[in-house]
């Protein structure tokens, strides 16, 4: 259990839905062979980010090396198809998970791909050879350059997202409960 005064309101379990815990895992366990025309230099081929929005909401990110950016939340709705709109998310997005695989490492392969339960951020980065695992603080004064430069990428996608929500609801495209919470 962390000590942590910051961390003590996400000590419990988030709760989520059953639609989320569905769409998430869809996203943990897509497979490779759908993006073997667009992994060119490496065998990561998408990242998925849980990330503690608040000690109730959980937002999921899943992002792929296609340029598909999908937003998932712990009450069930999501925010998806963007991707098909936006070129500036295809294009954050397949930098984001490009550079993900400078973060891959044997130690950091996992089995298991469960939820945050803390304020740290999951982030998945799915390969030919299995999940790895990083795990990231939301801090900015209490992070490592590597989760900076990481987290700074992801952010970035996320901007893209709001942005795409943004341009959708005022064209009048309203996919159900497509709220993104602020990145901030």
């Amino acid at each position: 259990m962390a000590t942590n005064n910051n961390n003590q309101v996400f000590m419990k379990r988030v709760p989520v839905s059953k639609p989320f815990l569905l769409t998430r895992n869809q996203a943990l366990r897509l497979s490779p062979s759908n993006f073997t025309q667009f992994m060119k230099e490496s065998t990561v081929y998408g990242v998925v980010v849980d990330m503690p929005m608040s000690p109730t909401v959980i937002t999921t990110m899943a992002c792929y090396i296609n340029g598909a950016a999908n937003l998932y939340f712990s009450g069930g709705g999501d925010y998806s198809g963007a991707a098909q709109r936006y070129p500036a998310l295809v294009q954050a997005t397949r930098i984001f998970v490009n550079n993900a695989a400078r973060f891959v490492t044997p130690e950091n392969k996992v089995a298991s791909l469960e939820l945050p339960n803390n304020r740290c951020h999951y982030a998945y980065i799915l390969t030919t050879d299995g999940p790895h695992r990083l795990v990231l603080n939301p801090i900015a004064g209490q992070q490592t350059p590597e989760e900076r430069a990481f987290m700074s990428m992801y952010q970035r996608v996320m901007g893209e997202l709001r942005i795409a929500q943004m341009k959708d609801e005022t064209a009048g495209i309203r996919p159900s409960n497509a709220i993104v919470p602020n990145a901030e």
